[in-house]
């Protein structure tokens, strides 16, 4: 197995942290998910500009980057689906860092991203690669073919659900793009093996080996230093702040078809 993405005419990996939450006042928030995530990455990487784009900062980028018929898709999605798309464009197109708000952080990215380096892919475990935590330089052609991937992917009704254009379709194109060959989550632990050695090898390219929480390549715990905060953790967080999990419920375009197909229905009842 060997890195074919050549990244050695890249510029290095921008100092931005990119951050996506529907409100900007995030980082007042005491729960052990944000003193132990956000605030320590942000306390941990002063040199870093950090960004906090909220939903209506989403909806403006998402509009503004994509065509007619790609935005038509995907504006009434709903909020977690729009970010999958909105980071992969982000990273494309300036680079730095994105981090999911829920991942702990004590550890600086001068003590993680190497000189020389132009992109991290840490992977879940044997799973997959991670897409909860992606480290770049901007134009990598693995971020352009992602958002491309997603969009070709991507219906106004998507019958595999959203799940399948997350981690499934990032593992496909990461594999693709960065080995020469498209391959599926789970592939084993002898293959996650090979992928992450040939990054290793590689200057341009690093990875890590993730068990999360508490083992990730920004993170290892520490009872010592892990702040308990207001003592919520991770589903009563997300609860506190009305969020409403990604797998429940339905986005706006299946109820408008819903509803077309009722109407449609009623119509051909009542006058043929």
């Amino acid at each position: 197995m060997v890195v074919k993405l050549d990244l050695s005419k890249h510029e290095p990996i921008p100092k931005v942290i990119h951050i996506s939450w529907k409100t900007k006042d995030i980082l007042q928030n005491q729960s052990p998910v944000i003193l132990n995530g956000l605030i320590n990455l942000k306390n941990l990487n002063p040199e870093y500009s950090f960004e906090i784009s909220d939903d209506q900062d989403i909806e403006h980028y998402l509009k503004n980057q994509l065509g007619a018929w790609d935005y038509f898709k995907i504006k009434n999605k709903k909020i977690v689906e729009k970010v999958d798309l909105w980071r992969l464009l982000k990273i494309y197109n300036e680079g730095g860092v994105y981090v999911d708000i829920d991942r702990y952080c004590n550890i600086p990215f001068d003590q993680i991203i190497k000189k020389e380096t132009r992109c991290i892919l840490p992977t879940h475990g044997d799973i997959d690669f991670s897409q909860d935590l992606i480290i770049s330089c901007k134009h990598n052609l693995l971020y352009k073919t992602a958002i491309k991937d997603n969009l070709k992917a991507r219906f106004f009704i998507n019958p595999r659900g959203v799940f399948h254009l997350g981690p499934p379709l990032y593992m496909k194109t990461v594999t693709k793009v960065v080995f020469g060959k498209a391959n599926r989550r789970r592939p084993g632990k002898e293959v996650m093996e090979s992928y992450r050695k040939a990054l290793q090898d590689s200057p341009y390219f690093q990875t890590y080996k993730e068990d999360l929480p508490n083992n990730s390549l920004i993170f290892k715990y520490d009872k010592n230093t892990f702040q308990l905060g207001n003592g919520m953790n991770k589903v009563e967080f997300y609860q506190s702040q009305n969020i409403v999990p990604w797998n429940r419920g339905k986005d706006k375009n299946t109820l408008i078809l819903i509803l077309f197909i009722i109407g449609v229905t009623i119509f051909l009842f009542l006058f043929l």
